[in-house]
């Protein structure tokens, strides 16, 4: 088993959700036994307000050969945390057929938002899931976006880039209810589990529970599935999710 999770965001002012996320996945499938690896982006320039970046974390049953390999080839775990990166860039790039879950931050229709992909990319989709991380979150100052509720706070988070000790806690504001939907919509990570280590438990809950899924093909076997380099940990007590007739559409309860 093994799994690369890519989250695209934007330059500066949104790139801690995104950190938070690929940190928190990364973390709790260590603890549960797996290989993981944590990986800023050193290909696109995160120092560019409001450009598109990226943070990557995968993990596995066996050791992760390709340490130093910045960018993910082929994610099977895609997170959009701004709904207009929809529109932006083929974010399923080397994914897989039929074995790609992508999760967008947004309080819109899931049908509505696949009308944004063309058939290329939904061929390559197992879910799509669709969370208002937003509406979910811990609103403190009328936000949960960091850039919008306290600047001094995004000032200490730009002194938490490149591989610096975070300053802020993990897993707080939007970033909690997307991981949420993204472990309970996967199933490979113990819901439990992965709440440990992120900072706003509630939030995250929140988002297991909340969110919108479109099962579009039932992802490849596992036998068939391409080979991929990943350790010797026990498997977790994940709970895997139940399987829905195609391409419809469901609130998780």
């Amino acid at each position: 088993m093994y799994h690369e999770l890519t989250v695209w965001s934007r330059g500066i002012i949104m790139d801690k959700e995104a950190r938070d996320v690929s940190s928190c996945i990364a973390t709790a499938a260590r603890a549960l036994g797996f290989y993981a690896d944590n990986v800023s982006d050193y290909v696109d320039d995160p120092d560019r307000t409001n450009c598109l970046v990226r943070r990557y974390a995968r993990f596995g049953d066996k050791p992760i050969v390709d340490r130093f390999v910045y960018e993910n080839p082929r994610p099977d775990w895609v997170v959009l945390v701004e709904e207009t990166i929809i529109k932006a860039v083929d974010f399923l790039r080397g994914t897989p057929e039929r074995s790609g879950v992508l999760v967008i931050n947004s309080k819109r229709d899931p049908e509505y938002l696949l009308k944004f992909l063309p058939d290329s990319m939904r061929a390559r989709l197992a879910k799509f899931v669709v969370v208002d991380a937003v509406g979910l979150a811990e609103q403190r100052g009328g936000s949960p976006w960091m850039f919008v509720r306290n600047l001094s706070e995004l000032a200490f988070d730009r002194m938490s880039t490149e591989g610096a000790e975070e300053r802020l806690a993990i897993g707080m504001g939007i970033a909690a209810p997307l991981i949420g939907a993204l472990v309970a919509a996967t199933g490979e990570l113990s819901v439990d589990a992965v709440a440990d280590v992120v900072a706003d438990r509630d939030a995250m809950l929140r988002g297991a529970a909340q969110h919108a899924v479109v099962t579009l093909a039932d992802p490849p076997p596992a036998d068939t599935a391409p080979d991929r380099k990943a350790s010797a940990g026990q498997a977790p007590a994940g709970q895997p999710g139940a399987t829905q007739a195609s391409a419809t559409t469901h609130a998780a309860r």
